[in-house]
């Protein structure tokens, strides 16, 4: 058993603590919310006073960190950003409280290293740089595996990649979250209904199967849009960590990219 949570409704009443050395796989379609989850769950272990690292293959630590400004100012990218064009004096004083008061504390403890290009071995570098300090990191967020460099074919470099870190968590104690592109037939046949695909259980990790064979924990992310807003679908597929598995939770987003639970099961 671990000591902390992931944060999220669908993974704490599943599959309780994050386990030490534990892997867990977010898959989902391209700008569905994957890096915001994967973000979410950080900022989650960091307010546990754990240490993070968010390797971020794809968006750049500025903007990432703009995410959480967002949601944690209660402001919308628009309105953050005419705010800053119009009254940088406002804007700036926004930004200053953040940092002084001892409330977002936690944001200190999140360190994000731009890894676009990046090999496996790279960013196991990164991760062991960090920990020459005397404080090494308690969880690392991989976003996302399918933009890890390598040479050969996708396959390989993925399967690589997936079982490097795996045996990183394994020897540390880490937690891992990693999170992968759906496959392109995945997102097909979750968007024209094929069969089984409203529990994501058609969903895959795009370019390899050892995706969701060394995973510990497996959620999937489906979009759903009814009468305009806007709802993620989570699925969990894997759990080596209990019986609960194959469930579903829905949850709206709004434009302040805050994830609000609606409904178990799907239901």
């Amino acid at each position: 058993t671990g000591t902390i949570k992931y944060g999220l409704e669908i993974l704490d009443d599943a599959v309780g603590t994050v386990r030490k050395g534990s892997m867990t796989f977010i898959i989902a379609a391209p700008n569905t919310g994957k890096s915001l989850l994967g973000l979410q769950i950080g900022v989650e272990f960091a307010k546990q006073n754990k240490r993070v690292l968010i390797c971020s293959c794809e968006m750049g630590a500025g903007l990432l960190m703009e995410r959480e400004i967002r949601k944690e100012a209660g402001i919308s990218r628009n309105e953050l950003r005419d705010l800053y064009e119009s009254r940088r004096d406002i804007a700036n004083k926004i930004m200053d409280s953040m940092i002084e008061q001892s409330q977002y504390e936690y944001m200190t403890r999140i360190d994000i290293c731009e890894t676009a290009g990046a090999t496996v071995e790279d960013i196991i570098g990164c991760i062991q740089c960090g920990s020459q300090d005397g404080k090494p990191y308690d969880a690392v967020i991989v976003d996302y595996i399918q933009r890890i460099a390598g040479i050969g074919e996708e396959y390989r470099v993925i399967t690589n990649a997936a079982r490097q870190l795996q045996n990183l968590a394994r020897d540390t104690g880490l937690y891992l979250i990693c999170c992968s592109q759906a496959g392109r037939q995945s997102i097909d046949e979750a968007k024209f209904g094929a069969k089984g695909a409203v529990d994501g259980s058609r969903i895959k990790g795009k370019g390899s199967g050892s995706i969701e064979e060394d995973a510990d924990v497996g959620i999937t992310l489906m979009e759903l849009f009814e009468q305009g807003q806007k709802y993620i679908l989570i699925t969990l597929f894997k759990n080596r960590y209990g019986n609960l598995k194959n469930i579903s939770y829905k949850y709206r987003m709004d434009d302040r990219l805050r994830l609000t639970l609606v409904t178990k099961d799907g239901g």
